[in-house]
């Protein structure tokens, strides 16, 4: 296991060595993100609150 983060280590030293990073991208493709944990864990909640037949309203 110690072999695997030493490689992914390897590979992101290269990575920022060579400019590829996420500010320096430049590529024409619309680039999909993850929603913040925090939001989609609220997302979650909400919907499991609304399959479950609670109606609260705030």
């Amino acid at each position: 296991m110690n072999w695997i983060m030493r490689a992914w280590q390897a590979y992101i030293r290269w990575c920022d060595k060579m400019g590829l990073t996420p500010e320096n991208r430049r590529c024409c493709m619309p680039r999909l993100e993850d929603p913040p944990l925090i939001r989609a864990k609220a997302d979650c909640q909400a919907q499991a609150q609304s399959s479950n037949g609670d109606t609260k309203t705030e």
